[in-house]
């Protein structure tokens, strides 16, 4: 509870001081029209090179439940693993990437369970009709829970995924993704598009030797052939249609930009349980929403960021599942090219 309603305390002055500044600076200034788009709707800023910092504040939760109970939840508390982080980006030319750490000392678990530690990298290359994301997830000291929160690993596990995205755009002449995630195109114009999302992955969650599950709990009458579960490592894919609109607060350069997916897909799953490997072919489910909004100027933009992940993977008789919450403060300040920045 401390965690979650700090969350709330400290999302409300980040949307406060974002939004303070949101409507100063309203100069007519120069736009560059793009040859691939339509220029009432979409439009380049001068300065399309930009570097950016943000803080963010996150929760995360993987739980593992079995069918074999008498009920199951998937109410498992959203905040087992958490932290506060950092980072900095850069979009120049071609290239536009990201880097973020977890900060020591900000996790709200109890004091012998706070060692989460955080690596997050990604990047981005965006055409007009197609967006491609690769991304680095890297967690260490990681806590697994039960789904009705009945017991919890030791911190220490870790936890890694390894992904691309690739987002295509009906309705690319007019929506604009690199407005949408990247603020590095302005959307004059309120437009929407739908989108599909084709997501390879590979994740591994796991320890070195001992069971994931508590003794008390890891009984083979509930889980099965996995009882003593030590990791769980998959290669998959995931089909995923969604939905975006940029919509543009008139007279301002406030903007406000949702964005969902929801579907479905496979993953090939090797795991580990009483010192045996199993094979298993899963179908799986996912979906995300994020949610970009804020002041987008000529010279710098801020926003205020929340995405929000779920997943749920079932094994049988066991089932995984997850959720991921952030929200984030982004200041980024544009530039022509490095030797006049």
């Amino acid at each position: 509870m401390y965690f979650e309603n700090w969350m709330y305390v400290r999302a409300g002055l980040i949307l406060l001081f974002n939004l303070s500044g949101a409507f100063f600076c309203l100069a007519q200034e120069q736009f560059l029209t793009l040859s691939d788009a339509d220029s009432n709707f979409v439009r380049k800023p001068l300065r399309s090179n930009e570097i950016r910092f943000f803080y963010g504040l996150q929760g995360n939760n993987v739980s593992l439940g079995s069918k074999r109970d008498d009920h199951t939840s998937f109410n498992g508390d959203l905040y087992t693993n958490t932290n506060d982080y950092i980072g900095l980006g850069l979009t120049y030319k071609w290239f536009d990437g990201d880097v973020s750490f977890s900060l020591p000392g900000t996790t709200y678990l109890n004091q012998e369970r706070s060692t989460l530690t955080q690596l997050r990298l990604g990047a981005s290359y965006t055409l007009r009709k197609f967006a491609f994301r690769g991304y680095y997830l890297d967690n260490k000291g990681f806590v697994l829970s039960g789904t009705e929160d009945e017991f919890y690993s030791t911190p220490s596990l870790h936890e890694a995924r390894l992904g691309l995205q690739m987002t295509y755009l009906f309705n690319a002449a007019k929506y604009s993704f690199r407005a949408a995630m990247y603020q590095s195109e302005y959307q004059v114009k309120t437009a929407g598009s739908f989108l599909l999302r084709l997501e390879p992955f590979y994740r591994n969650l796991g320890g070195k030797s001992e069971s994931m599950i508590p003794a008390a709990f890891d009984l083979s009458s509930r889980f099965g052939e996995q009882a003593g579960l030590v990791y769980i490592k998959a290669p998959g894919v995931l089909v995923m249609p969604g939905y975006g609109i940029n919509i543009v607060i008139p007279n301002s350069r406030l903007f406000i930009s949702p964005m969902v997916f929801a579907g479905l897909g496979t993953a090939f799953n090797v795991y580990r349980a009483n010192d045996i490997k199993y094979k298993y072919v899963n179908v799986e489910y996912a979906a995300s929403f994020n949610l970009n909004m804020g002041y987008s100027g000529s010279r710098y933009y801020s926003k205020l960021q929340f995405n929000w992940t779920a997943g749920y993977v079932p094994l049988d008789p066991s089932y995984l599942t997850s959720a991921n919450l952030t929200i984030s403060l982004w200041v980024g300040i544009r530039f022509s090219d490095l030797k006049k920045f």
